[in-house]
């Protein structure tokens, strides 16, 4: 039994009082409060008023527990799979001799080998996606926070084919560079903006930004973040503390320069003042995008306020984030400004791009800062190196300027947003993914399965709980593509203003009717000795609760009281203590 469950059925179950169940809920982490919630609610809106009823969650089947049974679904799967997408599964054969597909071998288990391979797209529009074999899908991978207006907007591909008719010079200056970066500045409220290639060297770039404004070496960063492919952010952390290269051709000696912390840990912020003589920055990615349900605001703030004082660089890395939860990314849904920021995706239209923006005094050490002619003025002398033939390459910053022009667009239709009942087109997004949300959500209570999904904005994640991908989650995902909805397999997915009601409709009876197939295959089942357990557990309370029959007529008066403490908890639990969750 997972400590969620065990905290839900003693406050259904009436075995904790009031006092003792805010304890409890306090007690837990942060992501857990909000399973916790999200049980209660549904136990709220299905009227069940039993005492003891509530069934334990079932557990995914591993591949190392397959039955003949099992064994034969995922065969036939396999055949019917390969009907379904043919010319896609040669093309990996074919194709592999030439092409390096980075992503291919990406979460493969052996057993289901058959059925693990790319499919082969022919085009994109709107919502959708089609294969070379015919099939349509409605796509939630996001192009990987990429896509936020849907494939192939008219707006974009205009922008885009203007300027490859201008020819693309790539080693000069252009009046569309000033109309995109001051674009990119009254929307984020960030001083300067900078361009660079890709999002990697964005982060790259930012932290040698920092590094050349404080002579400094050490940068903090957090374990479960992802910053992108540069040596001078890869780094992860043993039981100790200690920092180590993430992975082979990676030099350690980039490693022990990073400072790998617990995110959201409050004792990560004594450690920073430890070591505060030594940090050049902290880089942070405000909401994780592969541990969305941990949004520390409270941690982040207390996190400002010390680099503040302590004049050390807080660098936000809003690579999906940004333009996708508010015009203003994490920074504008949680008030927390950064000295420097970086982007990419979204605002890159799907031409690829990166973007660093921040303070002048920051941004100033790449460029010298602002100097004049017919004057004595100069740049300052403190410069750091940034360079990269294709940073301001033409068809990228149409594509950019085209993607701010419209958000701005849409934001002056529906007015500023300001993330309180806000009604612009990126909070009605984030209330269309929220409805999805719950009611998948509640489809996993309803059947028992050890599936949530954790989302911020319009990025959202399936999440199996205590539990790393095994055969079913992979399953799951296999069947969600013949249900006609495209995922991404690293797991972030996206919705996207082109999707309608209808779409989400059709996304949910997509997840539902996979995992439908799922069960009545027998791939989430309930471990015997939990079984056991539960009776156990039911005997006890049954010799409790017959004991509490016995009682004083003062004392069944305490347990009406309590029947009556243990509701307005419910509604506590459910109302009040959601309020924050709101937020998200």
């Amino acid at each position: 039994m997972t400590v969620i469950d065990n905290i839900f059925e003693k406050i259904v179950s009436k075995e904790i009082d009031e006092k003792e169940a805010i304890q409890s809920f306090k007690n837990l982490q942060e992501f857990e409060q909000k399973e916790l919630i999200s049980k209660l609610r549904y136990q709220l809106s299905t009227g069940n008023k039993k005492d003891y009823t509530i069934k334990k969650t079932l557990t995914p089947l591993d591949q190392r527990d397959l039955s003949d049974k099992q064994r034969e679904f995922i065969k036939k799967l396999a055949l019917d799979y390969e009907n379904f997408v043919p010319k896609s599964k040669n093309n990996v054969i074919e194709h592999q001799s030439y092409f390096v597909d980075q992503r291919r071998a990406f979460h493969l288990i052996k057993e289901i080998k058959e059925l693990h391979f790319q499919i082969t797209y022919e085009n994109a529009e709107g919502a959708y996606v089609y294969d070379i074999d015919g099939n349509k899908y409605i796509d939630i991978s996001g192009d990987m926070g990429v896509n936020i207006f849907g494939h192939k907007p008219k707006f974009i591909l205009d922008a885009v084919k203007k300027a490859m008719d201008q020819g693309i010079p790539l080693a000069g200056y252009s009046n569309a560079i000033f109309e995109t970066t001051k674009l990119f500045s009254e929307i984020t409220g960030h001083e300067r903006v900078l361009f660079t290639q890709s999002g990697t060297e964005s982060v790259m770039v930012a932290v040698r930004i920092a590094r050349a404004a404080t002579q400094k070496k050490k940068i903090v960063l957090f374990e479960g973040a992802y910053h992108g492919l540069s040596d001078a952010v890869m780094a992860i952390k043993d039981q100790g503390g200690n920092s180590f290269a993430a992975g082979p051709g990676m030099l350690q000696e980039f490693a022990e320069q990073i400072l790998v912390l617990d995110y959201g840990d409050k004792n990560a912020l004594d450690i920073i003042e430890d070591h505060i003589d030594e940090l050049a920055g902290i880089l942070v990615e405000p909401v994780q995008s592969r541990f969305i349900y941990n949004k520390p605001i409270e941690f982040l703030k207390e996190l400002r306020k010390l680099t503040l004082e302590k004049g050390i660089p807080l660098i936000f890395d809003e690579m999906i984030t940004g333009f996708r939860v508010s015009p203003k990314g994490a920074q504008g849904i949680f008030n927390i400004k950064p000295d420097l920021a970086t982007y990419g995706k979204i605002v890159g239209g799907g031409l690829p791009t990166g973007v660093i923006a921040g303070s002048a005094k920051y941004m100033d050490l790449i460029d010298g800062g602002m100097w004049n002619f017919n004057d004595d003025s100069m740049p300052k002398s403190k410069r750091t190196s940034m360079g990269g033939t294709h940073s301001q390459n033409p068809l990228k910053i149409a594509s950019c300027h085209a993607v701010l022009s419209e958000i701005k667009r849409k934001l002056s239709k529906d007015q500023e947003c300001n993330n309180d009942n806000c009604k612009c087109f990126l909070c009605e997004l984030n209330d269309k993914t929220k409805h999805m949300v719950e009611e998948l959500k509640a489809f996993f209570l309803e059947n028992r399965l050890p599936i949530t999904i954790d989302y911020f904005g319009s990025l959202f994640r399936f999440r199996y709980l205590d539990s790393f991908w095994g055969v079913t989650e992979a399953l799951m995902f296999i069947l969600m593509r013949m249900n006609g909805i495209e995922t991404n397999i690293q797991g972030n997915c996206f919705l996207t203003t082109s999707h309608t009601n209808n779409d989400i409709k059709k996304i949910i009876e997509g997840v539902k009717d996979s995992l439908k197939t799922l069960i009545k295959e027998g791939f989430f089942y309930e471990k015997k000795e939990e079984r056991k357990e539960i009776i156990e557990e039911k005997k006890v309370h049954e010799l409790a609760f017959k004991k509490n029959e016995s009682v004083t007529t003062q004392k069944k008066v305490d347990k009406k009281i309590n029947d009556e403490q243990m509701a307005k908890l419910k509604e506590l639990i459910v109302s009040d203590l959601i309020k924050e969750q709101e937020l998200y």
